[in-house]
């Protein structure tokens, strides 16, 4: 049986007189949308589907912090190496775990098996490798001057290869335990290596991020430079393809990116490991008193960076590479080719399990409970994974769950809203079911004020919820099977009406008198904002008038004598379209005046002669009635400051003027009934205007006197001019004629 969507959906919304005309779909198909709820024993494909995922059982905790290295031997069992106590626990076919083998050193960063099934522990930060036997009694095989050991493999002739740090050399060991540099890389650290068909030595190194193979008679050469900082996890499938991560830490050289044919996944959460140590004192004060070591990043110890980037690359056999998977938030840690040539990896964050096909098709197997999920161990058909923070072992079996959960995000709707019908689109085979349930409330959080999980919905093709109206909703869905086939939900659709909230006008912003903007034509390429001062400049008027630069006003600015000018700023918090009214009223008035009706521009020019002088504030009405109906809409506004509509110069007028020989001194008197002056000039005979202050220094009030003082003037007749600007830009003259002797 398939559940559809039907094509008619019936939208059945509580009535309520006070809501926006359109609804809004949450829909939930793709990966990404998916991926950012909760999966509980589910698997999410690339495509967005969402089934029943692999049985993932717990096998042990073990009470460590973290897990560094693990193998699984011929005998079905599994030994694990952890930190910070050095210790080797050992977990048998039937699930029996004890302390195998305690290391003297701190951490056990790598574990090997010979033919014979004997186990190699190698420790940091004193950098031993142990040969351990059966019953768990350890002995130094190796122990060169280097304090890390990162990965240990044996060849085809029982030779053990040892990668270590901070030197980044290679050593190459026999049966008997001696041991020579096999390559010195010059690098910080190798971090992991393998073996090809041919014996030639696979490593990857740290910091420079090269992927190096190493020819028996210790002859180097890099198969790839990943421009990233480190390398690890290497393998080698049945053809010969070697399949690497490498992790960007922050520190890469920029370089070409391999091709990529493979999906860019965007999900997941940054990695923060805090690791606490436990264990003996002395092996506390063995860490306090170890040199300060640089941790590769893939490890476990280090924090991920916000701009990490990680990555699958698979190398040819004609040594081509390409991106087999990518992320910029998730970082890869453990990594198993299987034998059909898929790849299952795990990640930081959600403790994520990844199976990825040679199509490069990718599920998201399951999220764990952990935060990081750092080894893949195969089992036989089963896969062990091992987590960090705290440590523990988990199987991971071919068998699905019977059961799981899918717990979507919390949708924000912005405001109380009403719910619609809700849709899906799943196919539920015989034997499996699928049940969707919604809850909602006004906390971010889900939390005891929240309401309870409505009632099953059976109906796919569209259910009334019955979640009560609020802000927030969400929905889960539950998987069940009774046969080892798992439904598959592919897409949810639940529509929501907001509640219409009032307009908000946020600010009224008035420009100085006399600056004004017009609409410039629309421009199919980018223009830049004009300035015309035009006549204002000749007159030095634009002088007189206080210039603003904050207001985001349209393009084209002019000097306008007269004019005032207003914007503002508003928003509606459902998105609805807005016009806006504009109303005016006089000193000692009662009653608004509109000037303005249902304009779509946020902003007004009050033309010059349009009120008679004196002192107004505006109001600005917004109304959503273009987004709803007229006994819906709603509207919202705000009153502006007090403005002054002046369009009347200043009077100017001589007081007195006395002459003495060929000096002079004039008073004059400048009154404005409106504005407050701002600016006064003098010109002696026509000559260039010059600036003069008040009286008391400072011209700043609507009364201003001036005394102007001459000397050495010549004899004959003089015209001495004063012309006084008030702050709307009106400019006033007087003139006193002087007769010189």
């Amino acid at each position: 049986m398939r559940h559809t969507f039907s094509i008619a959906l019936c939208l059945s919304f509580l009535s309520d007189t006070s809501s926006a005309v359109s609804p809004v779909f949450w829909n939930t198909s793709s990966f990404v949308q998916f991926s950012r709820g909760s999966l509980k024993g589910l698997s999410l494909s690339s495509e967005g589907k969402i089934s029943l995922s692999p049985r993932f059982d717990s096998v042990f905790d073990l009470d460590q912090a973290l897990i560094w290295s693990a193998v699984y031997d011929s005998k079905k069992n599994l030994f694990v190496g952890t930190g910070h106590d050095g210790k080797v626990f050992k977990i048998d076919a039937t699930g029996s775990a004890s302390l195998f083998f305690d290391a003297a050193e701190l951490d056990v960063l790598a574990l090997a098996l010979d033919s014979d099934q004997t186990l190699y522990v190698a420790t940091s930060p004193d950098g031993r490798i142990y040969k351990v036997n059966g019953e768990g009694k350890g002995s130094v095989f190796f122990d060169p001057e280097d304090k890390f050991i990162w990965d240990m493999t044996f060849d085809a002739k029982g030779n053990l290869y040892a990668a270590t740090g901070n030197k980044g050399r290679i050593y190459k060991i026999n049966r008997e335990g001696k041991g020579d540099t096999f390559y010195d890389s010059g690098q910080s650290n190798i971090i992991c290596l393998a073996i090809d068909a041919s014996g030639n030595v696979l490593a990857g190194s740290d910091p420079d991020g090269y992927v190096y193979r190493i020819s028996a008679d210790g002859k180097p050469f890099v198969l790839y430079d990943s421009s990233m900082r480190e390398v690890h996890r290497i393998q080698i499938d049945a053809k010969g393809n070697i399949y690497f991560v490498a992790i960007d830490g922050g520190g890469a050289v920029s370089g070409p990116e391999p091709k990529s044919s493979g999906p860019e996944v965007v999900s997941g959460d940054n990695v923060n490991i805090a690791v606490s140590l436990s264990g003996s004192s002395d092996k506390k004060r063995a860490m306090e008193g170890t040199p300060a070591a640089k941790v590769p990043s893939g490890t476990g110890l280090r924090r991920d960076s916000g701009g990490q980037k990680s990555g699958i690359y698979r190398i040819a056999k004609d040594n081509s590479v390409e991106t087999f998977w990518s992320s910029n938030t998730e970082t890869v840690y453990g990594l198993y080719v299987r034998p059909d040539g898929n790849v299952l990896f795990s990640t930081g964050g959600k403790g994520r399990i990844y199976l990825l096909q040679q199509d490069k098709k990718f599920n998201l197997l399951l999220e764990t409970t952990e935060e990081q999920t750092t080894r893949l161990i195969p089992a036989g058909d089963d896969t062990f994974a091992c987590t960090s923070n705290l440590a523990k072992i988990y199987r991971l079996s071919n068998s699905l769950n019977t059961q799981g959960m899918y717990e979507s995000e919390v949708k924000d709707t912005q405001g109380v809203s009403s719910w619609g019908s809700i849709h899906w689109r799943a196919a539920v085979p015989s034997g499996t079911d699928l049940k969707l349930y919604t809850r909602s409330g006004n906390t971010k959080k889900p939390d005891k004020s929240w309401s309870d999980w409505s009632r099953a919905y059976s109906v796919p093709d569209g259910e009334a919820i019955q979640s009560p109206r609020a802000r927030y909703i969400q929905y889960k869905v539950a998987f069940t099977t009774t046969n080892q086939t798992s439904p598959n939900l592919e897409q949810v659709s639940l529509p929501y009406l907001q509640q219409n909230l009032v307009p908000v006008v946020k600010s009224i912003n008035i420009l100085p008198p006399g600056v004004a903007y017009q609409r410039t034509p629309r421009l199919s390429t980018a223009g830049s904002w004009l300035v015309d001062h035009g006549s204002a400049q000749a007159s030095g008027a634009s002088d007189a008038i206080p210039q603003t630069g904050s207001a985001a006003v349209p393009p084209r600015r002019i000097f306008q004598k007269g004019a005032q000018w207003f914007s503002w700023e508003a928003e509606d918090a459902n998105g609805d379209d807005l016009v806006y009214s504009v109303y005016f009223r006089g000193e000692n008035e009662s009653e608004w005046r509109l000037l303005k009706k249902k304009a779509e521009e946020k902003f007004f020019t009050v033309e010059a002669d349009t009120l008679p002088d004196g002192q107004y504030p505006i109001r600005v009405v917004a109304s959503d009635s273009p987004s709803n109906p007229r006994s819906a809409s709603l509207t919202g506004e705000l009153r502006s400051a007090v403005f002054d509509i002046d369009n009347t110069p200043p009077q100017v007028r001589v007081l007195s003027q006395g002459i003495e020989k060929k000096s002079a001194e004039v008073k004059f008197k400048a009154v404005d009934s409106v504005s407050a002056l701002r600016k006064a000039e003098l010109s002696i005979d026509g000559r260039e205007w010059e600036p003069v202050f008040s009286k008391d220094g400072i011209i700043d009030s609507k009364t201003e006197e001036f005394e102007i003082n001459l000397e050495s003037l010549q004899a004959g007749e003089h015209a001495l001019a004063l012309r006084v600007y008030d702050s709307s830009g009106n400019v006033g003259i007087s003139k006193a004629i002087l007769q010189i002797k």
